[in-house]
């Protein structure tokens, strides 16, 4: 028997047993072809070549996925070519796909390999950070603008992208409330990648699951942190937050307190409260930018009732200005 034959022998009887995940599609004295699967997301094939005076010479690996970027299939080629380099003169095919295998489990960005190049070239700036835990399946950016900053946690789970990526805010200088404001509109924005809406548009294609955290990154990165520093006022058109990050105010009634709209707008907490109790009140009252109607939480106030305590208001000045001026004449 052939060293060839005894290794597909030995393959046929262990091999699936002792790599999870792993079945054997084909296996003839010129090459044996395995499938390995973690994930709907983490799933290979291993095409494993018999050369010629095997096994002096070494397995020569080629690896196909529909779900792996080319560059992480490529890195598992010359991973597994390297190895079987080790085995030199012995079976190679099992030590091969154990150590495809552990890849598969210990690094769980390569199914988002292509996000996080993209993150690191087109949405960060010079100046920012990224840290990589791979085995942990997490990642940390701190992203700043003028001064202001945001220190951000990254996390996946393994059925990633089916599952959509979780993010916390670890440090910042924004005033506490803005910064969660981020960071519950950037969930609910990942969660829509991947929970279908509960109402779909007529004429809408079916909803498919899109990865997550590109769109959750480039919102907090992009239209947050880098954004934000640099806006104006809706109002008075004068910069939003102070030019030095330690002059933020954190009082939620101060005048130069921020005030975040769903719109995205942003306003002085001075300017909004007047403009939220003046005319015209018909409607409700729309940001003088995009013309969306304004929905905040200090300001609930109904049209009507807004209008009623304006007019009220108006009563009680006349009164004090007929008073006024009887005292004075």
């Amino acid at each position: 028997m052939s060293v060839i034959d005894e290794e597909l022998v030995k393959l046929r009887r262990d091999l699936e047993k002792s790599v999870e995940g792993l079945e054997i599609l084909s296996a003839s004295h010129h090459s044996v072809q395995v499938k390995i699967w973690k994930t709907e997301h983490k799933q290979l094939r291993l095409l494993i070549m018999f050369p010629e005076d095997y096994p002096k010479k070494c397995l020569m690996v080629e690896v196909k996925s529909k779900s792996l970027p080319d560059r992480v299939m490529k890195l598992i080629e010359n991973i597994t070519e390297k190895e079987a380099k080790k085995l030199q003169g012995q079976h190679q095919v099992a030590q091969i796909c154990k150590v495809a295998r552990k890849f598969l489990d210990e690094n769980m960005f390569i199914v988002c390999a292509d996000e996080l190049d993209t993150i690191r070239g087109k949405v960060l700036e010079k100046g920012d950070e990224i840290k990589m835990k791979q085995k942990a399946g997490s990642f940390t950016v701190t992203a700043h603008k003028n001064g202001y900053f945001m220190t951000l946690k990254f996390s996946i789970t393994d059925d990633y992208p089916q599952t959509s990526v979780k993010v916390d805010c670890k440090e910042t200088n924004f005033p506490a409330d803005l910064a969660a404001m981020f960071v519950r509109q950037g969930v609910e924005l990942s969660r829509r990648c991947v929970v279908p809406p509960a109402m779909p548009k007529k004429g809408e294609p079916p909803f498919q699951v899109k990865p997550s955290i590109l769109p959750l990154a480039e919102y907090l990165i992009r239209d947050c942190i880098k954004f934000y520093p640099v806006s104006q006022c809706s109002i008075c058109e004068n910069q939003a937050f102070p030019l030095d990050p330690k002059d933020v105010t954190q009082d939620i009634r101060g005048a130069l307190y921020v005030e975040y709209v769903y719109c995205s707008h942003v306003f002085h907490h001075k300017c909004l409260d007047r403009y939220m109790k003046t005319p015209p009140f018909k409607g409700g009252k729309k940001c003088p930018i995009c013309g969306k109607r304004i929905f905040h939480d200090k300001w609930k106030e109904t049209p009507e009732l807004a209008e009623q305590k304006w007019a009220y208001q108006q009563a009680k000045r006349r009164e004090l200005d007929e008073v006024t001026d009887f005292m004075d004449f």
